[in-house]
C-alpha cells in the first residue's frame, strides 16, 4: 500500500512550495508481493513524469531512499468523488456530474492519443479528486498500462470489481474502451449513490434513471451504452463520448463548449501567492481564455444569434431587447476599463491557477491580493449573480463578504471588491 504526506519545499530564494509525497510501505515479506508492488509503484512514476494535462497531477521526482520509494508530486487541494458521495449520503446531481465527466473524457482522450496509448483500467469515484473550483484530477495510475499491438490479452487482470470491465477478468486485452466502462460504472454510481454490481454477477442492471429518476433519459442512455457488455456496442472513443455528455447540457452550456484542443488552458495547480510585476500600460481589458460564438442570445430560448438579428434563429421569436452587462474600474484610479460580461460565466483572476481565468485582473493587481481563481460572475434569466471561490482575501460586494460558494445576485450599480480592486457592475438594456 502507498502512505501519502503533505510536504513543503523550502526554495533558496525564498518562496515554498507544497508537495504531496507518495511512498509505498509494504507489510509483506513474500517477495513475490514485494517485487510486484514496487513495479507498479515505479511503472506509476515512469508514466505520470512524461504527461503533461490540467486533469493530472505534475510529478516532480520519484527516487529510492534506504530500501524505500518514493514519489514528489502536486498535492491536490480537495476530495475524492468518493468522499462527494460520503458526504451527500445519496446521489450527486446531474448538474454537478455532467461537467466531471466532460473532464474525464477530455483526460482519457489525452491519454489514450499517446504514442503507446496509455489505459487507465481502474476508473472509480475513489481515484478522482475534484478540487474547489471544480477540476478532476485522475490520481493512483498504479495499474494503468500501455497498449500492446497484437496482444490478445492482459498479462494481467486488474481493476476494482464493481467497475472493471468484462475484458479484465481475462476475456481480452483492455483497450481504450475498458477505460469507457469504467467511466460508465463511476457515472452509474455518481447518480445512483450506488455502485453497479460486477459484471460476473448474474441478473439485469437496474436502469439509472429507474434507481433515480432525477436523471434524464438521455444521460441514463449514455450511461448504458458506456457499460456495454461487447465493447465494440460501446462509444468508440472518449471524445464520443464527451460529446454526448455535452448534448445534455443546458443550451448556452453547449454553445460554450469546444473542442479540448480549442480551449486555451493554463497550468494546473495553484503555485504559491507571488507579487506580480509592476504592469506597462494597459493595451487591452483583458485576455479571454474562451471566445463566445455568439454575439446575442435569445431571452426566450437561450440560442445564440448573429449581432444584428432581429429575430431568434432558432425558436423564431423577436429578439425586443438584449441584456448588456459590464464591469467598470474605479479603484486601482486611472484605469477606466469597460469589461464587458460575455457568455454565461466569466471567471475572474491571475494566470496559473487550476483554471484558466476568462477575466485577467493582473495588471490591476501587481501585489497578488486577488487569487488566481478568485470568483466566478454566472449569468442568468435574470441577470448575473457572483460566487466567491474561497479566495484568499474574500470578495466583498458593496461592503458585504460573501461566504465562499454562495452566489450573491448582482443589483445595477452595485460595487465589488477584490484585495485593492474595486469594481462597478452596470447594466443596461438595448434595443435589436
Amino acid at each position: 500500500m502507498s502512505w501519502i504526506y503533505q510536504v513543503q519545499e523550502e526554495r533558496p530564494e525564498g518562496s515554498s512550495a507544497v508537495w504531496a509525497l507518495k511512498e509505498l510501505r509494504l507489510d509483506t515479506m513474500d517477495r513475490q508481493s514485494l517485487d510486484e508492488a514496487r513495479t507498479l509503484f515505479e511503472q506509476e512514476a515512469n508514466l505520470l513524469v512524461r504527461l503533461a494535462h490540467p486533469n493530472l497531477p505534475k510529478v516532480a521526482a520519484f527516487f529510492v531512499d534506504e530500501g524505500r520509494s518514493y514519489l514528489v508530486m502536486e498535492f491536490v487541494h480537495g476530495v475524492s468523488l468518493q468522499k462527494r458521495l460520503d458526504t451527500a449520503q445519496g446521489p450527486l446531481l446531474q448538474s454537478e456530474v455532467l461537467p466531471y465527466a466532460i473532464q474525464i473524457c477530455e483526460v482519457l482522450a489525452y491519454l489514450h492519443a499517446q504514442p503507446s496509448p496509455i489505459i487507465f483500467r481502474d476508473l472509480k469515484p475513489s481515484n478522482m479528486m475534484v478540487t474547489p473550483s471544480g477540476q478532476i484530477k485522475l490520481i493512483d495510475f498504479g495499474i494503468a498500462r500501455t497498449y500492446k499491438q497484437g496482444q490478445n490479452r492482459d498479462t494481467v487482470s486488474m481493476g476494482s470489481e464493481n467497475y472493471a470491465a468484462p475484458e479484465q477478468w481475462g476475456r481480452a486485452q483492455s483497450d481504450a474502451r475498458t477505460d469507457i466502462y469504467g467511466l460508465g460504472a463511476t457515472l452509474y454510481h455518481l447518480l445512483t449513490g450506488s455502485p453497479p454490481l460486477p459484471t460476473f454477477v448474474p441478473g439485469a442492471r437496474e436502469p439509472v434513471d429507474t434507481a433515480n429518476p432525477a436523471v434524464s433519459a438521455e444521460l441514463a442512455q449514455i450511461v448504458e451504452k458506456a457499460m456495454a457488455s461487447e465493447r465494440e456496442a460501446r462509444y468508440e472513443s472518449a471524445l464520443a463520448m464527451r460529446q454526448a455528455l455535452i448534448e445534455c447540457l443546458p443550451l448556452l452550456e453547449r454553445l460554450r463548449l469546444r473542442t479540448p484542443g480549442d480551449r486555451q488552458r493554463g497550468p494546473a495547480g495553484d503555485a504559491p501567492l507571488q507579487a506580480s510585476p509592476t504592469p506597462a500600460a494597459p493595451t487591452a481589458p483583458f485576455a479571454a481564455a474562451s471566445i463566445p460564438i455568439a454575439d446575442r442570445y435569445c431571452g426566450t430560448c437561450g440560442a445564440g444569434n448573429s449581432q444584428h438579428a432581429r429575430f431568434c434563429r432558432h425558436c423564431g421569436q423577436r429578439l425586443e431587447q438584449e441584456l448588456a452587462a459590464e464591469l467598470l474600474v474605479l479603484e486601482p484610479a486611472g484605469w477606466n476599463w469597460s469589461i464587458p460580461l460575455l457568455g454565461s460565466s466569466v471567471l475572474i483572476g491571475r494566470p496559473h491557477g487550476q483554471r484558466p481565468v476568462d477575466l485577467d485582473v493582473s495588471p490591476l493587481d501587481p501585489d497578488g491580493y486577488v487569487s488566481r481563481n478568485h470568483a466566478v460572475i454566472e449569468a442568468g434569466d435574470d441577470g448575473h449573480s457572483i460566487v466567491d471561490l474561497a479566495s484568499s482575501n474574500g470578495t466583498a460586494v458593496n461592503g458585504s463578504k460573501l461566504r465562499p460558494h454562495q452566489a450573491c445576485r448582482l443589483g445595477n450599480g452595485d460595487q465589488i471588491r477584490m484585495g485593492k480592486m474595486l469594481l462597478t457592475y452596470r447594466v443596461q438594456r438595448k434595443k435589436a
